[in-house]
């Protein structure tokens, strides 16, 4: 392990909205009486990752619900445990996942004193981001969250966007593509909406075939447009096409790279697997050596795949997908992913132009 990456939820599902197509809203049946994290245990935690990193780098990760509840304050003492605990030499990143609504002057301040990296969740322009966003009283977000997303631009706040597409808003590709082109956004990440309760995959999941119906969409336009954004999942496949691995633990051959941290130090393999059946351990109570064999374990079950994904000739790019993308299907950790005939659509669709771009970056890197 030559880097330790923690996804920490500082106040779990506590968040100032209530999007219908949250997943996590569901983890207040194993946390019914949630508090944000308090500074006992944010130093606890902070100081054994750092001791356990010895030096190597570490990856402070900060989601919800919605993180900057948890207060200001808060994320100054994140960054005092981390000098105190952290060795010289040692690179400790922070970045924040975040609605954007609390963001103000103060915020703006503490990013880039810190150099915090800060992803906001926008789904597209307003009809189509207050679709599924709204306040828990019904009043819509998108105007807010743009007022605040020109504050991170016009301060210099380093930024990306992360879109999440459910069935309905997914029909929408055009008009969510160019609405962020015509802002200016420069890195932008599409997260399909999917989840499964009682037996049911929930009504606003998209389907496989909508979402790739989205995702050839938005290649065409981005290859209209001169590729002159980044979009994760299309910087993925290039990643692999290039030689490399691929950054997102959807793509990789396995999973379990990264821990989650609950609000009372409780920890977990992914923060879609915040399940009681998943637990690894807790900070307090369980040593983080052994609480690594259980991510590995988990980890390898990605591994097993069914031979219609090891006789298929897409396998090398997508390695069966995503285990929650699996678990959603039918809640099998075993099976195919649940938008396993989407990915070889869009793969067919656009793996020659791919190609294309691949080579160029060969060349280029050659030069």
């Amino acid at each position: 392990m030559n880097k330790i990456e923690l996804l920490i939820k500082p106040g779990s599902y506590l968040c100032n909205l209530d999007c219908s197509y949250c997943f996590y809203k569901k983890t207040k049946s194993i946390y019914p009486d949630v508090k944000i994290m308090d500074l006992n245990t944010l130093e606890f935690f902070i100081k054994k990752f750092m001791e356990y990193s010895e030096g190597k780098d570490i990856y402070f990760c900060w989601q919800g619900g919605e993180p900057l509840i948890a207060g200001i304050d808060f994320y100054y003492s994140v960054v005092e445990f981390q000098k105190k605990y952290g060795k010289s030499g040692q690179k400790v990143g922070n970045t924040i996942q975040t609605n954007g609504l609390l963001i103000d002057e103060k915020w703006i301040e503490f990013f880039l004193k810190y150099n915090v990296f800060v992803g906001v969740s926008l789904d597209g322009p307003e009809e189509i981001h207050n679709f599924y966003r709204e306040y828990k009283d019904g009043r819509k977000t998108f105007k807010k969250v743009m007022e605040n997303i020109n504050l991170l631009k016009r301060s210099n706040v380093q930024f990306n966007i992360l879109s999440t597409i459910g069935e309905e808003t997914g029909k929408f590709p055009d008009r969510i593509f160019k609405f962020f082109i015509k802002k200016g956004f420069e890195f932008l990440q599409f997260i399909p909406a999917i989840d499964r309760k009682n037996n049911k995959i929930s009504k606003f999941s998209i389907t496989s075939k909508t979402y790739s119906n989205f995702l050839c969409r938005i290649f065409d336009l981005w290859w209209n447009e001169g590729m002159q954004v980044s979009i994760r999942f299309f910087d993925n496949i290039l990643e692999v096409l290039v030689g490399f691995e691929p950054s997102s633990c959807t793509m990789k051959k396995r999973c379990g790279e990264y821990l989650v941290v609950e609000h009372n130090g409780d920890i977990y393999p992914c923060d879609f697997f915040v399940m009681s059946e998943f637990k690894l351990g807790n900070i307090f109570k369980d040593e983080i050596d052994k609480i690594y064999e259980k991510l590995k374990k988990f980890g390898e079950i990605k591994e097993i795949q069914p031979d219609e994904c090891k006789n298929c000739e897409w396998n090398f790019l997508c390695n069966n997908g995503c285990l929650w993308h699996r678990y959603v299907k039918n809640g099998d950790l075993k099976g195919t992913d649940y938008f396993c005939q989407g990915y070889k659509k869009f793969f067919y669709y656009s793996i020659e132009r791919f190609k294309i771009i691949s080579k160029r970056f060969v060349n280029h890197s050659k030069l």
